[in-house]
């Protein structure tokens, strides 16, 4: 970011200096803020634009949370039923085991006691039918157990293929929860970075800011400079002293009229870069090389190159009262020449911050520029 230099004006170095070295640094100052704001303006729209972008983003940034939101739920509810699941195969397998440890204790306690079962089995039957009823009694323990234990373990191969399942389903779930917890870690990252952002815009801001106001502040006192240096000059130059009437309209070859202006006592687009600035005199256009002449008797003060006013003219008429004309293209009379009303002070010209032929004619009042509407009799435009 290109630096700006604030010139200050301490009362006792603006005194040293001569009227053009404070005319021109008031014009570089009016430079330096017109700079400054165009810079501030940046900054606000840069603000503003990132501004725009992050409210943009909050329904971005809201979906993404839905996400994180949607896959925490089904990673808890799978969370949840894989533990149900891992519970339940606990519980078979313990049953299975039990049943096992059963099954295996009255197959060992037959396989031990076969003869006697078998023995007892065949001296306690009533009949022979009996004895077979017994035998198929037992065959149908064996059985049951066998069945019970098959079932049991059948039980438990297909809660424990469920538990692997849910297993693989929340493995998943946390994979798909850390992608989406990535996306929003991305977008709060560059949130935040679009946040920095705009604090430095807004320091940029304040900067600018403080630099307009510094600058406007030196400004204002090399305008008082100039003010007091044309005072003195008129206090110890003038040979008349106005004392009222209207003066002599300045390009006699343009009518004397409100339709003769391009510009007038106003704040103005400005002809030359952006914004507005407030123009402080009546711009008349005419043709290259025509007659500036004097809006009134007096002595010549100023008569040389302004910056922003190129080639200018300076006239104290007494009283507290000077008129100038900018832009010319060349000037015919020099400081301390006397002048009369309607003599000839210049040639019309496009010198300085102008964008045509025409000259800038100012009315200053004990060094303020007032409008010249009822210095010349002609109505001033707003543009």
């Amino acid at each position: 970011m290109a630096a700006v230099t604030v010139t200050s004006l301490p009362h006792t170095e603006a005194e040293a200096k001569t009227l053009t070295e404070l005319q021109n640094e008031r014009e570089e100052l009016a430079q330096e803020t017109a700079e400054a704001k165009e810079k501030l303006a940046e900054a606000q729209q840069k603000q503003a634009d990132v501004e725009a972008e992050i409210e943009a983003m909050d329904s971005v940034l809201n979906a993404a949370q839905q996400e994180v939101d949607s896959a925490q739920a089904d990673l808890d509810d799978v969370t949840a039923r894989l533990e149900e699941s891992e519970a339940a195969l606990e519980e078979a397998t313990a049953k299975r085991e039990q049943q096992f440890t059963t099954f295996a204790s009255r197959m060992k306690f037959f396989y031990e006691n076969s003869q006697i079962s078998y023995l007892e089995i065949l001296l306690g039957s009533e009949s022979f039918s009996d004895m077979i009823r017994r035998i198929q009694y037992i065959d149908d323990i064996m059985s049951y157990d066998n069945n019970m234990l098959n079932e049991l373990t059948e039980t438990q191969n297909e809660i424990q293929k469920r538990t692997e399942e849910i297993a693989e389903e929340k493995e998943q779930a946390e994979y798909l929860l850390g992608v989406a917890q990535d996306t929003m870690d991305s977008l709060d990252a560059i949130v935040a970075e679009k946040e920095a952002l705009i604090a430095s815009y807004a320091q940029d801001e304040e900067k600018y800011n403080q630099l307009i106001a510094l600058n406007e502040k030196a400004s204002q006192e090399a305008e008082q400079m100039i003010n007091q240096i044309i005072a003195a000059q008129s206090n110890t130059s003038s040979t008349t002293v106005y004392t009222g009437g209207q003066l002599n309209w300045p390009v006699p070859s343009v009518a004397a009229s409100s339709s003769s202006l391009s510009s007038g006592f106003t704040v103005r687009d400005k002809p030359i870069g952006t914004g507005t600035e407030k123009h402080t005199g009546y711009d008349i256009p005419a043709s290259y090389g025509a007659a500036v002449v004097a809006a009134e008797a007096g002595t010549v003060i100023y008569s040389e190159w302004i910056s922003g006013y190129g080639n200018t003219i300076m006239i104290d008429h007494g009283g507290g009262l000077v008129t100038l004309y900018g832009h010319n293209s060349s000037l015919t009379v020099s400081v301390g020449d006397t002048v009369s009303r309607g003599q000839q002070v210049a040639k019309i010209g496009s010198t300085g911050n102008s964008t045509g032929n025409h000259c800038h004619f100012e009315v200053r009042l004990n060094g303020t520029a007032v409008s010249p509407e009822s210095y010349l009799g002609v109505g001033n435009i707003s543009y």
